[in-house]
């Protein structure tokens, strides 16, 4: 009986103990940051170490981390003046998990830096009359803009040089974004100026008596150079036949891809079955995901052409016909693809091919010894 008694008041001081335990547990919860964000602006967020998560509320936002820069997530409203707030959350490489409350609102600073003072946020002149160009101190690694108001692209052979121009009057501001290969951050507001004086800018220029401001790409061919490797590609078979694409009569291919020690050239053929010529607007290439994920920022990569061969202005009716555009090397990262975009001129016949890596890394090798002879 004894024992009995002794094993029961165990028992109740070990259910005691627990039942003390379980009183005493604590859920605190967790400052969360107020934010503001626009439409016509990108937020950009910088963090001290690299995000290795990120998740958003709802589908009124969406954002990535930035690939070259892991510390900087870019965030986007979907919608224009989205009611009530949703929320972000974030965990960096030290283990640190920050909650954030965000809101709509058109004025928002496009910049926040956890932990340290927001950068300082020029304002800078765009028009659809001139081009504005905008010198950065070393080379490129990450351009974004707020929104298509503004067409953005790397100034072609320079790596440190960016060219925009207004597609359209607009009244809103919107943003450009950069990040340069030692990860220093620069973001400006543009805003539209039509008939603006200014539209050249030198951003922390460290010698101003230094002329040469440029950072040329060094893959640049010279004359003879090209001649050759234009004749070499001229001889050269066809050899891919199921990389192609056709809209009304209008078929577009890539029949050959070469390497050529720092560059790649693709060789395109247009074919036009019609009876209306075809106008060429523009041709894009830029990297982005295979797959739109929702909650996810398209973030494109633009790959900025260096040269290229017989490029038309217009394909005749009933006729074709054959070019060659030079890239510098790269290749595709997974689950993300080459667009390459070509668009008609006043017209509805538009092609968006995507190319994957594997059909990248089989280029044709095109005789790199003739590069760098004198």
């Amino acid at each position: 009986m004894r024992q009995n008694r002794i094993y029961i008041t165990g028992i109740l001081l070990l259910f005691a103990f627990l039942s003390g335990r379980a009183q005493q547990l604590r859920i605190d919860e967790l400052e969360c940051r107020n934010l503001k964000i626009g439409y016509e602006k990108t937020l950009h967020m910088i963090f001290p170490t690299p995000v290795k998560y990120l998740n958003m509320g709802d589908e009124n936002i969406i954002g990535e981390v930035i690939q070259v820069c892991p510390s900087v997530i870019r965030l986007k409203s979907t919608v224009r003046d989205f009611k009530g707030e949703t929320n972000l959350s974030v965990v960096t490489e030290d283990s640190r998990y920050y909650t954030y409350c965000i809101s709509f609102d058109e004025g928002a600073q496009a910049v926040y830096k956890e932990g340290g003072t927001m950068p300082e946020t020029a304002v800078l002149p765009v028009s659809d009359e001139k081009l504005t160009h905008v010198i950065y101190p070393e080379k490129i690694v990450y351009v974004d803009f707020g929104n298509t108001t503004v067409q953005v692209e790397k100034a072609e052979n320079v790596n440190n040089i960016v060219a925009l121009r207004a597609v359209s009057p607009f009244a809103l501001q919107t943003n450009l974004t950069a990040i340069t290969e030692s990860g220093r951050f620069y973001t400006f507001d543009l805003r539209y100026a039509p008939g603006c004086e200014r539209f050249s800018f030198i951003v922390d220029k460290q010698d101003t008596k230094k002329k040469q401001v440029a950072i040329l790409e060094g893959r640049e061919r010279n004359t003879r150079q090209k001649a050759l490797l234009e004749k070499e590609i001229s001889r050269r078979p066809k050899l891919l036949t199921n990389i192609k694409d056709e809209v009304a009569s209008m078929r577009f291919c890539v029949t050959n891809i070469f390497v050529d020690n720092d560059i790649l050239l693709f060789r395109f053929g247009l074919h036009n079955r019609s009876q209306i010529g075809y106008t060429i607007d523009f041709i894009r290439f830029y990297i982005q995901d295979a797959k739109k994920r929702k909650k996810t920022a398209v973030q494109q990569l633009e790959q900025q052409p260096l040269f290229s061969f017989n490029r038309p202005e217009e394909v005749a009716a009933l006729s074709s016909c054959d070019f060659t555009v030079a890239l510098p090397k790269f290749t595709i990262p997974d689950k993300k693809v080459l667009i390459i975009e070509i668009q008609e001129r006043n017209g509805g016949r538009h092609f968006y091919y995507k190319l994957k890596n594997r059909q990248l890394i089989n280029a044709e090798i095109l005789f790199p010894e003739i590069v760098g002879k004198p």
